[in-house]
């Protein structure tokens, strides 16, 4: 019975000796073996707005003496920024794609009352001066290819007060979108 049981332990150190497994003698022998390694990166897209709220409080400009103003309309810029911009709100976009074009659109949510409305709040790319009324329907504001990491595209904020406007504490939500093709 001791014979057939060293054939059974030497037939099986050979076959896993042919399974990949390399065994040499030290010191002359020098082995080598390899691993493949396998990546795989999608196109990414990225947004990130900032979660702080952008506030306008007239309280603030009638202490300060600038509401009411002499002639309207008249613009204001917020009183309270976020924390990536004092003037409105910080936006970054991310695409790894040389391929693809990103595009970035921003819309609001619709009035803050029946006297006071959304096309009243404008944006401009921050530090630009190019205003643009805000609305209900999407409207592109960037775009481009791949940004070589998170890249800015912080918005400021202005409000044109009209004569008409009558008391309201109310919020709105400004949303951005950003998507690939």
């Amino acid at each position: 019975m001791k014979k057939w049981v060293i054939p059974i332990i030497i037939g099986a150190w050979v076959v896993s000796l042919n399974a990949g497994l390399n065994i040499g003698i030290a010191p002359q022998d020098t082995l080598l073996d390899s691993a493949r390694v396998h990546i795989i990166f999608p196109s990414i897209i990225g947004l990130q707005v900032s979660n702080d709220s952008v506030v306008f409080d007239f309280n603030q400009y009638v202490a300060n003496g600038t509401y009411p103003p002499t002639t309207f309309p008249a613009y204001y810029n917020p009183t309270e920024g976020t924390t990536e911009n004092s003037n409105g709100v910080g936006v970054k976009v991310f695409s790894n794609s040389p391929t693809l074009t990103w595009h970035l659109e921003t819309w609001g949510s619709g009035d803050f009352s029946t006297t006071v409305t959304l096309d009243q709040l404008e944006y401009s790319p921050q530090g630009a001066g190019s205003w643009t009324a805000f609305s209900t329907t999407p409207t592109e504001i960037a775009s481009g290819n791949k940004t070589g990491g998170w890249q800015n595209e912080n918005q400021d904020y202005r409000f044109k007060a009209e004569a008409d406007d009558e008391p309201v504490d109310a919020g709105i939500y400004i949303y951005y979108r950003v998507y690939a093709q």
